[in-house]
């Protein structure tokens, strides 16, 4: 009878304990309210800079939407590549801590540029993103990495921004 008694209050507890920690972990997509999570689709502005001086480059504009399950899809308007050079970004997302994100995915560079700066050579950009999210607000620190179409390193370049959540549109009514 104790043992029994016993395993319902450690159960008990643990049940307790889920239900009072479950706002702060847990799956990326669970719940109802927005509040810190980054599930949806977010308008970015990139701020890229060089990644040894510090120099920054033009800023630009990025869509990235992430989808339930940990997916996401990027498309990009960095004026530093020819039209049709790069493809859409494709990756994967999680959750690191209660409102912070990590995110991963690659782009095609499907030609190489002509000789003038900057010369991006056909291959794979691989972005690393840590992401912040305060609401319907984000800020991110970002790197990426370019590879020939044999995965060796030609470049890499570093980025901070901003992201506003892509809402639906209102009705006047």
């Amino acid at each position: 009878m104790k043992s029994k008694l016993r395993r319902a209050a450690v159960v008990a507890v643990l049940a307790l304990g889920g239900l009072l920690l479950q706002p702060f972990g847990g799956d990326a997509a669970a719940g109802s309210d927005r509040e810190g999570r980054l599930q949806g689709t977010w308008r970015v502005q990139v701020n890229p800079r060089n990644c040894l001086t510090g120099a920054p480059n033009p800023s630009f504009a990025v869509l990235l939407s992430f989808a339930r399950g940990g997916t996401l899809t990027e498309l990009n308007s960095s004026p530093a590549f020819l039209p049709g050079q790069r493809s859409p970004g494709l990756g994967v997302w999680s959750r690191s801590h209660r409102n912070t994100y990590k995110a991963v995915w690659d782009a095609f560079i499907l030609f190489d540029s002509p000789t003038t700066p900057p010369r991006f050579t056909r291959g794979v950009q691989r972005l690393m993103w840590d992401f912040e999210v305060d609401g319907d607000q984000m800020t991110f620190a970002a790197s990426s990495q370019f590879l020939d179409i044999n995965g060796n390193p030609v470049g890499a370049t570093c980025a901070s921004g901003t992201g506003t959540r892509f809402e639906e549109a209102q009705d006047d009514d």
